[in-house]
């Protein structure tokens, strides 16, 4: 299969972004006359897309890779797709476990450190923090995990789940109906819950990723004719409507949640549109940006994104440590926080995959 370098591109920027959202970027800064609370809910607001994008990428290169199979191997495609879907929910499956235990370790090591320093507080912490954990949120919704970010593991197994089981009946456009209507209704969990509160989350798998990584399948099922389309759509005026559409997310976000007080902040109507567009943007030029280090981190998106929090925490506990706070105030601080968190991490990321590379090789 040929690589689309611009969905690695996006990517980069979508990484990127996620950071920006969880590091609070320029928050509590003031910027001449611009309000640093102002400019970081801006920058949270347009962020949006981040998230939804990678739910479509991951969908329409796992049909994709299942269309390659199917081609390559067609009498004994089923056998070879099953194989490749039971190694893909794998690998996220140890990617969720490895990183939850990681993160488990890490929170209770700081809880230590700032803590008492004794062996019998740090089994009582231990058996605290043991005690809080629910199966099914921690199964299902990713919530109570160490890592609050880690959510976005379990969305994307379940929702792949369903895709392939639809893509095996052949009734992807069923289910792609189905979850138009899920995720429309997840939005009264999210920003529009001033209209009905829905009372539970709706931040998981069936709700919100379902519909953008059963969107991004139904792309790779349908690419020729897709394909077909943007030829005859000029790049201008996706760009164009990449503006406009963004402009309309910022806009519903300060509408649904400063006046309406919306109660989440996670994906909102306009998101829609807004990264059917952009992954069409990534469909149309897939070679762009193919020497980018913009490309590079996008290659490496899963891995910064597992990790990013992680080095955050661990400044903040460097910072506090040394009694070096009134940093955290400083703007330069706030301003190259995002951007030295990103590097750092995929350097971090980078060192743990060639540490494990180490490990094998000793005891193969």
């Amino acid at each position: 299969m040929e690589r689309n370098y611009m969905i690695d591109y996006v990517k980069g920027f979508a990484i990127f972004f996620v950071v920006a959202i969880h590091s609070k970027t320029v928050q509590g800064a003031h910027i001449g006359m611009i309000d640093g609370d102002d400019a970081n809910f801006f920058i949270n607001m347009f962020a949006r897309f981040a998230v939804p994008f990678f739910f479509v990428a991951s969908g329409y290169l796992f049909v994709q890779k299942l269309k390659w199979i199917h081609q390559e191997n067609e009498s004994g495609s089923r056998q070879a797709q099953f194989h490749y879907f039971k190694k893909y929910i794998g690998k996220l499956i140890k990617l969720y476990v490895a990183w939850f235990a990681f993160y488990f370790v890490f929170e209770l090591g700081v809880k230590f450190i700032e803590g008492e320093n004794n062996s019998g507080t740090l089994f009582e912490m231990f058996t605290s923090s043991i005690s809080h954990f629910n199966l099914w949120s921690l199964i299902y919704f990713g919530e109570g995990a160490p890592g609050y970010h880690l959510w976005f593991l379990p969305a994307l197994i379940y929702a792949v789940l369903l895709l392939f089981l639809f893509v095996q009946m052949r009734l992807v456009g069923v289910l792609f109906i189905i979850s138009i209507g899920l995720h429309l209704f997840g939005l009264f969990g999210q920003a529009y819950s001033f209209l009905y509160d829905v009372p539970f989350n709706t931040r998981e798998g069936i709700f919100f990723a379902l519909f953008y990584v059963t969107f991004g399948g139904v792309v790779a099922k349908y690419s020729s004719s897709f394909n077909t389309i943007l030829l005859k759509i000029p790049t201008w005026s996706v760009v164009i409507s990449l503006v406009v559409l963004s402009c309309m997310q910022v806009l519903e976000g300060f509408i649904t949640l400063k006046l309406y007080e919306g109660k989440e902040e996670n994906y909102f109507f306009f998101t829609i549109p807004l990264v059917m567009t952009l992954f069409m943007l990534a469909l149309k030029h897939q070679q762009m940006g193919k020497n980018s280090i913009f490309t590079k981190i996008g290659a490496n998106a899963v891995g910064i994104y597992v990790s990013h929090v992680f080095i955050m925490e661990f400044m903040q506990v460097l910072i506090h440590q040394m009694k070096l706070t009134a940093v955290e105030d400083s703007l330069l601080w706030k301003v190259m926080l995002t951007p030295l968190v990103l590097v750092t991490a995929l350097i971090f990321y980078h060192q743990l995959q060639n540490g494990k590379k180490v490990v094998k090789s000793i005891y193969q």
